[in-house]
């Protein structure tokens, strides 16, 4: 089943991808730039730009002092049994997540009134589906939120 996410970039990761746009196209994004205002671009290469740019843009207002926040809408080609992991629990820690900040696995169990065990569990699923993040924080594992949006595509 065919999921599309907008997801939050970590600064590592967009700086990766940006190396990789560097990798396939060269220095050449001005040339991209004036191939995209001229409107003669393959739909591939203007997806290129436009997220290649996207991510310039960010780096630079985060090397400017702002806050970096980097979005990408992506689609997950999820399995069966992926698909079949998204247990209500486990969407309820997302949505939990959406609007609340759990500065550990502990505050989060008891916030939610379930087992510590059992939503550490929870999570490292949807950590190895992208949809979260495990920071270590001292002792803590800090849950993080990387999905803002799930979609599910039909057909």
């Amino acid at each position: 089943m065919r999921w599309r996410v907008v997801k939050r970039i970590p600064l590592n990761e967009v700086r990766e991808r940006v190396a990789a746009y560097v990798g396939r196209y060269g220095n050449q994004y001005q040339e991209l730039s004036k191939e995209f205002e001229s409107g003669k671009m393959t739909r591939d290469r203007f997806n290129d730009y436009v997220e290649w740019s996207s991510m310039i843009h960010a780096l630079r207002a985060a090397g400017e002092g702002e806050d970096f926040d980097y979005y990408a809408e992506e689609d997950l080609d999820l399995t069966p049994e992926e698909f079949d992991s998204l247990t209500p629990k486990r969407l309820e820690l997302l949505d939990y997540l959406a609007d609340e900040h759990a500065s550990s696995i502990n505050e989060l169990a008891d916030s939610v009134g379930r087992d510590v065990k059992n939503v550490h569990g929870d999570l490292r699923i949807l950590e190895g589906l992208g949809f979260i993040r495990l920071i270590r924080e001292g002792k803590n594992l800090v849950p993080e939120l990387l999905v803002q949006e799930v979609t599910i595509l039909l057909g």
